[in-house]
């Protein structure tokens, strides 16, 4: 599930506020009230060939049905919640749940009569079936363990009451992505460079912009705060003078926490793990209703979803955590840097739908703000936001914690495989792409044919001999097979499916619902399918499940109504399990649309697929643990990561740290296990905790980078300018080139040597000058890469990398160039008095050969008149928004829609969804507003008009405009046509109109294979 960064705005004329590409190409439509959220794999945009579901575990699937089990002792877990999740809602029992963060009182009177409660339930059912109860379990579980036969297992599976029988096997398996990053262990990078475990992050603190935490996991265990009785010391907490958490950090600075307290928070939760934690709802409460809020919602640091718990501890929980899911144990678990202590900041919200569920941007300002306030090293990030700027408010904020030296680690948002989809493109944050860490979750279907399919599972029961079938053919009769292929509620059939395994596709549905619409219909097993490339989870499903890397099975299955299929939880299948690590399927690809392509990202890769973490008993049914996939998963081993590097070196820049990681990553793999150097997938590569505190070298950077970097983008700071190209980044992208091109880095040495340059870039002639630098600890150097086409394709990005070799090991960059056909400006305006007229365009060719150049329209857009009050934006039509519907034809080149503004002192924005759920926006300050989006999928396209803001609130009329371009109208013309430059040379061309009328009129000029020009031409009477 993602968040997709919108942020709300407050009423200033101050452009940092707006959400001017804060709600960009890749944001879902459910993402109305301006509202972002958490970035995890399942909710993210749908974009065209992606897949849209839930990875969460869901409200908990009726899991009965498990027929023909055998004897053996089983766990028999009942529906109604343990204490420890007990909310309330039996007559006269209290809530027993400890989600306020104190510790379960066990002994009070309400817990013992809650106990007694579900042990009379529990003794009832064991009596009905003759079963004698070996353990009782009130507390954690809800459920009793017995030697059960056979038909006592499937009477009891079979009960209306019981949520599973689960076999209670020996099986155990070490499941933890710190494991693979090689982190604990007497030989683990945790105590080989960081002086164990207990030292790992010391002195620093981790802040997480997320959902709260569960102040009663394990992972934020932590000793209650005391005051100094000698002098402070690094990474131990105390109560300062003031009642105030402090901390003395590695860097001499001291941290000062604040514990807020707020519903079902009493404030004295915070301890020595997590010594910090505030809320931030007034935009929450401002713009979403009571009605439409989550009941469930509490208005304090307390995470009711399982998202902030799972980035918190993922980043920095205590290590050695014992984890069970679903009665399974998974063996201990750490965070990635144990030692660091935690600040939680709260900026998101549960609504009762996607809609009225996110982060507001102004929470997640406020919010950055404390945190550089009260002292955090690093921030973690896990929230969608802009592909297509640096400039939102969000992004603005994240620019100044990192100028206080505060490391920031970003998701890079779940919208792959797709291209240009990659979220947080400033260069002062470190956006991670997701990867997969372990293959040792596995489960088989075998079919009776004798093929054998292995997936992902964690099921502790298995299925032996059931009738296997596709889900369409056992649908209702009256649901549309598409729906049904899904597995949605109300679906499948009880008469068709009951006794069989279902095959299910992957999409739309929440992956444990589908589950749950099996288990209801009678199902006794799921096998879940991806349709298109994405990640394999490890969810906690209603039956027995195996989910498969692809939709082959079904083929098989559909050839035989007869066969039948065994789900067994190993792999059986005698091949090699799959190779780690790979991207995730669902990882948002680059290049990104910011700064011209100018900017290389993702940045690096992390573990983001089936992690194994903390969760919220109120967002899982009483769990502590649960295994989630997203790229929100993999930011906070970064952020960790992060905190481990500023424990043992303290004075590091954030850049610093970003060079570290990058230069020291690795390559990932293919699903044969070739190493792939795909830059806009992997970024520099997956984290390598083990060499990064020794980089050799180093790009640094600062403030006077980052505001050179907007100054030449256009904004007028009043610095000196640094192109895109040239920012100090440990990576090189060039969007456009044409001719040879240079750019120049600065790289220190944190170890002294000899560095030989190699770069290899295919079709590019590159020259690094010098190419061989000699350094002294400390020392600074300057150098240059020259880049020539020399047979790679135009238009196209190709990979490569920069590498500086030493002694001491190699300090490597991605690379990824891309020449053009040609340099043009991306839109024109001209006015012209009467039909016709013409305009000069500049032309800068990239190309050896002359550029044939095609056009699109003139074609004249539709006027529709429209007056609005100021609101919110909400995406359905009412007093401060005009919602109008748009089909664009199949083949259409361009579709332009535009708001014109009666009054220059008014605010309009405007919103355009997809028919696939992708949200573009024009939100500026101006009073006007323009979206255009190039090739548009055919369909209906939703464009919302809103009136931000106006004079005196007062009403404001404006014009909308919606345009379509599909082929050549006749009315314009190009000279000269084909444009005859030299690569790398710069000219004109003429573009000349006739036989238009009043009105406004666009067209699209196409140069070859590369970019465009969009030209607007005003036609007015003569």
């Amino acid at each position: 599930m993602t968040y997709p960064h919108v942020g709300s705005r407050t009423q200033s004329r101050n452009p940092a506020r707006r959400l001017a590409a804060a709600v960009a190409l890749g944001i879902s439509l459910m993402i109305g009230q301006g509202l972002a959220a958490p970035a995890w794999a399942a909710a993210d945009p749908v974009a065209p060939g992606a897949q849209a579901d839930s990875p969460g575990q869901g409200d908990g699937a009726p899991g009965g049905n498990e027929p023909e089990l055998d004897s053996g002792r089983y766990i028999v877990m009942l529906k109604d919640r343990p204490l420890a999740g007990y909310t309330g809602g039996v007559e006269g029992i209290p809530a027993t749940a400890v989600s306020n963060g104190r510790k379960l009182d066990a002994g009070s009177a309400d817990a013992r009569r809650y106990a007694a409660h579900l042990e009379t339930q529990q003794n009832r059912l064991a009596t009905e079936e003759g079963v004698a109860i070996s353990d009782s379990y009130t507390l954690a579980l809800n459920g009793f363990s017995a030697d059960l036969s056979a038909a006592q297992a499937n009477a009891l599976a079979k009960d209306g009451s019981v949520l599973a029988v689960v076999k209670d096997s020996l099986y155990k398996v070490d499941y933890s992505s710190t494991e693979f990053l090689g982190l604990p262990g007497p030989k683990g990078v945790w105590a080989e460079q960081f002086g164990g475990a207990a030292n790992a992050g010391k002195g620093t603190v981790v802040g997480v912009l997320d959902t709260g935490y569960t102040p009663s996991n394990p992972f934020f265990a932590g000793e209650q705060v005391k005051p100094l009785s000698g002098g402070p010391q690094v990474g131990e907490p105390y109560l300062s003078a003031s009642n105030q958490i402090s901390m003395l950090k590695s860097d001499g600075s001291t941290f000062a926490g604040v514990c807020q307290a707020g519903l079902q928070f009493t404030g004295t939760e915070c301890n020595s793990k997590v010594i910090g934690a505030r809320y931030y709802d007034a935009a929450f409460k401002a713009t979403v209703p009571p009605g439409l809020r989550s009941p469930k919602e509490s208005y304090s640091p307390l995470d009711i979803n399982n998202h902030g718990s799972h980035t918190a501890s993922t980043a920095a929980g205590n290590s050695d955590v014992s984890q069970t899911v679903g009665g399974r144990d998974f063996g201990k678990g750490s965070g990635v840097a144990p030692a660091a202590k935690l600040a939680i900041y709260k900026v998101c919200w549960e609504g009762v739908s996607p809609a009225t569920t996110g982060c507001f941007g102004s929470s997640s300002v406020e919010a950055i703000e404390d945190a550089i306030r009260d002292g955090v090293d690093v921030l973690s990030y896990s929230i969608s936001g802009t592909n297509n700027s640096t400039v939102d408010p969000v992004s603005i904020a994240f620019l100044n914690a990192a100028a206080a030296g505060v490391f920031v680690a970003a998701s890079a948002g779940n919208s792959g495989p797709v291209a240009s989809t990659v979220n947080h493109a400033a260069p002062w944050m470190t956006s991670v792409a997701a990867s997969t860490h372990s293959s040792s979750l596995r489960g088989t279907v075998e079919l009776s044919s004798g093929e054998k399919f292995a997936g992902a599972s964690i099921m502790a029961t298995e299925v032996t001999g059931k009738p296997i079938a596709l889900a369409v053919n056992v649908k209702i009769a009256a649901v549309p097979d598409a729906n049904a292929a899904l597995c949605g509620p109300g679906t499948l059939d009880p008469a068709k499916t009951a006794g069989k395994i279902v095959i299910c596709d992957r999409g739309v549905v929440d992956r444990v619902a589908k589950s749950s619409a099996v288990a209801q219909a009678g199902g006794v097993g799921m096998v879940l399918v991806n349709l298109t490339p994405n990640s394999l989870d490890v969810d906690l499903h209603s039956v027995p499940t195996v989910h498969l890397e692809d939709a082959a099975i079904k083929d098989v299955v559909a050839a035989d109504a007869t066969m039948t299929a065994n789900l067994v939880s190993t792999d059986t299948t005698g091949t090699d399990p799959p190779p780690v690590p790979q991207i995730a399927g669902f990882s948002s690809r680059g290049p990104t649309l910011a700064a011209n392509g100018d900017l290389l990202k993702p940045d690096i890769a992390a573990p983001g697929v089936g992690v194994l973490a903390a969760v919220s008993p109120a967002g899982s049914d009483g769990g502590n643990f649960g295994f989630l996939s997203g790229t929100s998963m993999a930011a906070p081993h970064i952020a960790g990561v992060g905190a481990l590097v500023l424990g043992k070196n303290p004075l590091w820049s954030p850049a610093a740290v970003k060079s570290a990681m990058m230069t020291t990553a690795y390559d990932l793999v293919d699903a044969d296990g070739t190493p792939v150097h795909d830059v806009f997938a992997q970024g520099a590569g997956e984290i390598d905790p083990a060499r990064i505190a020794s980089p050799g070298l180093v790009y640094d950077a600062g403030p006077s980078d980052w505001l050179g970097f907007l100054q030449g983008l256009g904004y007028q700071l009043g610095v000196a300018p640094v192109a895109a190209k040239d920012v100090n980044l440990p990576s090189i992208a060039i969007g456009g080139l044409t001719g040879t091109q240079t750019v120049t880095r600065t790289v220190t040495a944190l170890t002294a040597g000899s560095y030989i340059a190699e770069i290899d870039v295919p079709g590019i002639v590159a020259e690094v000058k010098p190419d061989v630098l000699t350094l002294a600890e400390g020392e600074k150097a300057t150098f240059t890469v020259q880049f020539t086409n020399s047979g790679a394709a135009l238009d196209a990005f190709v990979g490569g990398s920069l590498t500086w070799s030493s002694d001491a090991g190699t300090v490597r960059s991605p690379v990824a160039i891309r020449s053009v056909t040609a340099v043009a400006p991306a839109a024109v305006n001209a006015t012209s008095a009467g039909g016709s007229g013409s305009v000069s365009i500049p032309v800068t060719s990239g190309s050896p050969e002359p550029i044939q150049m095609t056009v699109n329209g003139l074609a004249k857009a539709n006027p529709t008149p429209i007056s609005l009050v100021p609101g919110p934006y909400t995406g359905v039509k009412d007093a401060a928004n005009d919602v109008q519907i748009v089909n664009v034809p199949a083949g259409s080149s361009l579709a332009r829609f535009a708001v014109y503004s009666s009054n220059p002192a008014a605010d309009f924005d405007l919103y355009v969804v997809s028919p696939a759920g992708l949200l573009y926006a024009g939100a500026t300050p101006a009073a006007s507003e323009a979206v255009s989006i190039q090739d548009p999928v055919a369909g209906d396209w939703k464009v919302t008009t809103n009136l931000f803001a106006s004079p005196g609130n007062a009403a404001i009329a404006a014009t909308v405009e919606a345009m379509v371009l599909a082929g050549d109208a006749g009315n314009l013309t190009l000279t000269p046509n084909p444009l005859d430059i030299e690569n790398g040379g710069s000219g004109e061309l003429t573009a000349s109109w006739t036989g238009l009328q009043p009105g406004n009129w666009v067209g699209l000029i196409k140069y070859g294979t590369g970019p465009s020009t969009q030209l607007n031409v005003t036609v007015t009477a003569p």
